[in-house]
């Protein structure tokens, strides 16, 4: 019966982070090399990169193929530490996320064209922690905790979990990829106006493997950890979802230098089923379902060529989270509620010194509109480690036109995460949490 209660405490903690670590990674919008050269693009119409960015304005591309390929390799140093009155302890990410790939193709013909693309607009990040984290070090231990001081009587709460067990050979390692595929066609009615409507489909896939070795550390848990024979339990678990939904787009040519470039994208809807590889309690819930919607998004930019070599654009992005299904947490509030809606807005410019080269600068800043940010970080377990907060992104680079049909990318840019101080409502403790991300993107146009 205490090894039940015991392993059923564990379970509760590990089935938190395996359903809810990864799908929260999203919302990416660097989705091409152009724009990490620029951070603006909902306004363009001069590469087939606007697949996704303004899909309205692929008409104003040259009539035949245009093909556009890249990647992006990021180096994410997020950090975050605690301390439980025993000093500070903290956790560094270790590794690098080399490959963020993505593929667009557009065919245009008198006034329609034909587009579609294969891109990652979530995930596309490797969560890991070799040597644990504040999930392992804390949450599974406390909740391990307070499973067997409940069940003989302990009553222990607040900071008292984490004194009455440590942990040794920790490890939490996380991925997330958000495989999409669009496809639609854009119709220019005039020289202004022109429309498009499309769809897309995402194939999400998630897995982690954790590992936390629970020794005892109070001599109230010797019996209860000697009778259960708790160490280095393995989770080794994959999680699946796929869902479709549409593309609205606008663009407005109001003059030979004025543009302006809407697009709308569909919530679409995801059920992340777990699969068990391993689960040495032997109770996880196989076939497990959670909700896990990818918000809606409204972007909208405006293009203006100021003289003959210098482009300048203005963008404005909002994601409906709100309105996704997030799931609820243990006292039934709405996690999608508790982390309100997503806006970011930004400028670039761009410079052509001649007609094969041209250089950009760039920069956008990202604002979580949160309802209640304790709330979201305590009821998402595993968010600490991959961090969220308002950030700020500048960027650079350029661009060379190799040969008529050949033209070349490079790309480099910083992002910096608001230090956040989160006070986990499942522990009383507070989490200091500090990230930056430097991205080096690399890719190539071709005209046919």
């Amino acid at each position: 019966m205490k090894r039940s209660v015991l392993f059923s405490a564990v379970l509760v903690a590990v089935c938190l982070v395996s359903t809810d670590l990864l799908a929260n990674i999203d919302n990416l919008s660097n989705m091409s090399v152009e724009w990490m050269r620029t951070a603006n693009r909902n306004a363009a119409t001069d590469r087939a990169d606007i697949v996704v960015y303004n899909p309205g304005g692929i008409t104003e591309l040259a009539d035949g193929v245009a093909i556009n390929i890249g990647n992006q390799s990021m180096r994410r140093e997020p950090e975050h530490s605690y301390n439980a009155g025993m000093g500070e302890k903290s956790f560094e990410q270790d590794g690098d996320d080399p490959f963020l790939p993505n593929i667009y193709a557009a065919y245009n013909r008198d006034n329609w064209a034909l587009w579609g693309g294969f891109y990652i607009p979530g995930g596309g990040a490797v969560v890991d922690y070799p040597t644990g984290s504040y999930t392992t070090n804390v949450l599974i231990p406390g909740n391990i905790a307070k499973g067997v001081a409940d069940f003989i009587g302990g009553g222990l709460t607040g900071n008292d979990v984490f004194a009455t067990l440590s942990t040794s050979n920790e490890s939490l390692e996380a991925e997330s990829m958000y495989l999409t595929f669009t496809l639609g066609g854009t119709y220019k009615f005039n020289d202004m106006v022109s429309v498009a409507l499309g769809g897309r489909y995402i194939d999400a896939d998630n897995s982690i493997e954790g590992t936390v070795a629970v020794e005892s550390g109070n001599p109230l848990f010797n019996g209860v950890i000697a009778a259960g024979g708790f160490s280095d339990n393995k989770v080794d678990v994959e999680e699946s979802a796929e869902g479709a939904g549409y593309i609205l787009g606008l663009n407005l040519n109001l003059t030979e230098r004025l543009n302006i470039g809407v697009q709308y994208q569909s919530k679409v809807e995801l059920d992340f089923e777990a699969d068990v590889k391993q689960d040495n309690l032997g109770l996880y819930v196989d076939g497990a379902e959670n909700p896990r919607d990818f918000p809606a998004m409204l972007g909208v930019g405006v293009g203006w060529d100021i003289l003959k070599r210098f482009y300048l654009e203005a963008n404005y992005s909002y994601w409906f989270q709100e309105d996704a299904d997030w799931g609820t947490d243990a006292q039934g509030r709405d996690i999608s509620d508790m982390a309100g809606d997503t806006q970011s807005c930004g400028i670039t410019g761009t410079i052509q010194w001649t007609e094969g080269l041209a250089t950009s600068i760039g920069t956008v800043y990202t604002d979580f509109l949160w309802n209640d940010i304790d709330g979201y970080y305590s009821a998402n377990i595993g968010s600490y480690e991959v961090l969220y907060s308002d950030n700020w992104q500048v960027c650079g680079g350029v661009s060379w036109q190799i040969t008529k049909t050949v033209e070349v990318n490079a790309a480099i840019a910083r992002t910096i995460w608001d230090d956040e101080t989160i006070t986990d409502q499942n522990t009383g403790l507070e989490i200091k949490t500090e990230n930056a991300t430097t991205t080096v993107a690399l890719g190539a146009n071709f005209t046919f």
